[in-house]
């Protein structure tokens, strides 16, 4: 039985391309970026954890 077309011979594999000094760059910066973040999460937080209440020093006065 005759085989219609050529058999394909396996392509050879690309090579992948080394990183360009762009996506360097941009790779360092977004690991500065993630480690200044969580460096100030745990250093200076926001605000602190939990529920604040605000009590007034002089009596019978409300704080609103």
């Amino acid at each position: 039985m005759p085989t219609i077309g050529q058999p394909s011979a396996p392509s050879p594999s690309r090579r992948k391309q080394p990183m360009t000094r762009k996506q360097c760059w941009m790779l360092v910066l977004a690991f500065e970026v993630l480690v200044f973040g969580v460096s100030q999460s745990v250093f200076r937080p926001a605000r602190q954890a939990g529920i604040t209440i605000e009590m007034s020093v002089t009596p019978n006065h409300v704080v609103t």
